[in-house]
């Protein structure tokens, strides 16, 4: 299934012990619709406030009821801050995680004087004029590759391996002032695309030099680079697969 989600009223996509996740609402959904317990496995965690357009999750369920009754059912019964876009029987062999071929996130930010009543929850807003946009795409050319992450990654990390690919990275001027930066790659550590971007837009305001987000992954110290933007900016807006 193709999962949409507005991020600001989950603790995340994994299920958590009282907590409302993403995760546990249509577990919760799918117990009710079938009269038992349901375990789904998502392509990817996301944090606290962060959005989804195209998170991908799947279950195995033998039941009469037809994938557009179960995507009926499933919408009916969420909050309004979470729909199943899609539904569909998938090949036994397909994992949401391990099949996938990489990802794409979108980060968005707001770069005006002031804040806006509609993107609020949707970008980070830096009320500033000294956003150099040009050198902040420079910055983010510059570590297009694949290369070890560990510089950019949460400390609570526990991925064993660091060495992604990033693919692309883009800079894309949006309507209301809005700047839309998209990270496609094989793969990403926990919080590597928020502290790329805060550390892109130290680069880009003057507070880190230019060149430093390479400098800081060939160190490999976290404590190098800038702080985490906030949560609410981004959005997995893509997991990709073969086919």
């Amino acid at each position: 299934m193709l999962v949409e989600y507005r991020g600001a009223g989950f603790c995340g996509w994994q299920l958590q012990p009282d907590q409302r996740t993403v995760q546990g609402e249509i577990e919760a959904a799918l117990a009710t619709l079938c009269r038992r317990p349901v375990r789904i496995t998502g392509a990817g965690r996301t944090d606290s406030g962060v959005h989804a357009l195209g998170q991908v999750a799947s279950f195995r369920l033998s039941t009469d009821l037809s994938c557009s009754r179960l995507l009926r059912g499933l919408n009916g019964l969420t909050g309004d801050d979470v729909s199943i876009i899609e539904l569909f029987e998938a090949h036994p062999d397909f994992h949401p995680r391990f099949s996938a071929r990489g990802k794409i996130y979108v980060y968005r930010l707001l770069l005006r004087r002031s804040p806006s009543p509609l993107l609020a929850d949707q970008s980070w807003h830096i009320p500033y004029g000294d956003v150099d946009i040009e050198r902040l795409e420079r910055e983010l050319q510059s570590i297009v590759g694949e290369a070890d992450w560990r510089a950019y990654r949460a400390a609570d990390c526990g991925a064993t391996n660091t060495v992604k690919r990033l693919r692309r990275v883009d800079v894309r001027q949006e309507a209301g002032d809005a700047i839309a930066l998209v990270f496609e790659g094989s793969g990403f550590l926990k919080q590597m695309v928020r502290i790329l971007v805060g550390t892109a837009v130290d680069v880009a305001r003057g507070k880190l030099e230019e060149g430093a987000m390479l400098r800081i992954r060939d160190a490999g110290e976290r404590s190098q680079a800038g702080r985490t933007a906030p949560a609410h900016g981004l959005v997995m807006e893509r997991v990709l697969y073969e086919d």
